[in-house]
C-alpha cells in the first residue's frame, strides 16, 4: 500500500479491509516523515504497533 491510500482509509469513516502478516487490522495513524502507519489487530486490542505502509495490504 502507499503513503496516501493509507491515510485515505485512516480518515475514511467506513471500515476497510487491511491485512498485515495475513491478520485484518485498523490503522490508527499514519506518520508522512517516516512513511510508517500505527496499527493494531483487530482481534487483538491494545497492542498498537509501527510498520512501514508498504507491508499493509487492502483486499
Amino acid at each position: 500500500m502507499n503513503l496516501m491510500r493509507a491515510k485515505e482509509i485512516k480518515d475514511d469513516p467506513n471500515m476497510k479491509n487491511v491485512v498485515y502478516n495475513g491478520k485484518y487490522v485498523y490503522i490508527e495513524d499514519v506518520n508522512d516523515e517516516k512513511q510508517k502507519a500505527i496499527i493494531h489487530y483487530l482481534k487483538e486490542s491494545g497492542k498498537e504497533f509501527e510498520v512501514d505502509v508498504t507491508e499493509l495490504k487492502e483486499e
